[in-house]
C-alpha cells in the first residue's frame, strides 16, 4: 500500500511561497532605496547645476559693476576737473567785468565832465577820490566858472558840487571847485529805489 503524504508537501510548497515573498520584499525594497538615492543624486546634481549657474552670472554682474564703478570714477574725476575749470573761468569774467567796469567809470566820469563844460573855461587838474572830484581851472571871465558851476549841479551825475576859491589873473579867472560823481549803475539803482511820487503833486 502507497502512502502519499500530501501535508508535507502542502508545506514545502508555502515555505517557497513564503521565501519567495520576502525575496520580493527585499527586492522591492532595495529598488526603492536604490530609486530614492537615484533621485536624491539627481535633486543634488540639478541644485548644483543651478546654484553654479546663478554662481557664474552673480560673478558676471560683478564683473560688469565693479567695470561700471570704474567708468565712473573717471566721469567723476573729469566733473570735478570741469567745475574748477568754470569756477576759474567764472572768477576771470568776474574780474574782467570788474576791470570793465572800473575803466568804463572813469571815461563816464570824464566824458560828462567834458560836456559840461562851457566856452571860454578850461582845467588846469582834475583828481578823483571814492567819487568825489577836485578841479582846478582857469576861465576867461566870471561868467563861464557860474556857467560851469550850474551846468554840473544840473547834470544828474554830479551831486555836492561846491565852488571854492576864485581869483582874479591876467588870463581872466581862476577857480577850484568839488563835487561827487554819481556812476550811472548806482544812479539807476536810486531811481529804481527811490518811491513814485503822487500824481498831481
Amino acid at each position: 500500500m502507497i502512502k502519499i503524504n500530501l501535508l508535507a508537501e502542502k508545506k514545502a510548497t508555502r515555505a517557497r511561497t513564503t521565501r519567495f515573498k520576502l525575496e520580493g520584499a527585499v527586492n522591492a525594497q532595495a529598488f526603492l532605496v536604490v530609486a530614492l538615492v537615484a533621485v536624491g543624486l539627481l535633486y543634488v546634481g540639478w541644485q548644483w547645476r543651478r546654484l553654479s549657474s546663478i554662481s557664474h552670472r552673480l560673478d558676471r554682474e560683478i564683473s560688469v559693476a565693479q567695470a561700471e564703478e570704474q567708468r565712473l570714477k573717471g566721469v567723476l574725476a573729469r566733473g570735478e576737473e570741469l567745475k574748477k575749470k568754470r569756477e576759474e573761468l567764472q572768477k576771470k569774467v568776474e574780474l574782467i567785468t570788474q576791470l570793465k567796469n572800473n575803466q568804463s567809470g572813469p571815461v563816464h566820469m570824464l566824458d560828462q565832465v567834458s560836456k559840461n563844460l562851457p566856452d571860454f573855461l578850461w582845467l588846469e587838474n582834475l583828481n578823483e577820490n571814492g567819487g568825489m572830484l577836485s578841479v582846478t581851472g582857469k576861465a576867461t571871465t566870471y561868467n563861464a566858472v557860474s556857467n560851469f558851476y550850474n551846468n554840473l549841479t544840473q547834470s544828474p551825475y554830479f551831486t555836492e558840487v561846491v565852488l571854492g576859491t576864485t581869483l582874479e589873473i591876467a588870463e581872466g579867472v581862476s577857480f577850484s571847485l568839488t563835487c561827487r560823481f554819481v556812476p550811472p549803475a548806482v544812479q539807476a539803482a536810486q531811481q529804481q529805489a527811490a518811491p513814485a511820487s503822487p500824481e498831481g503833486t
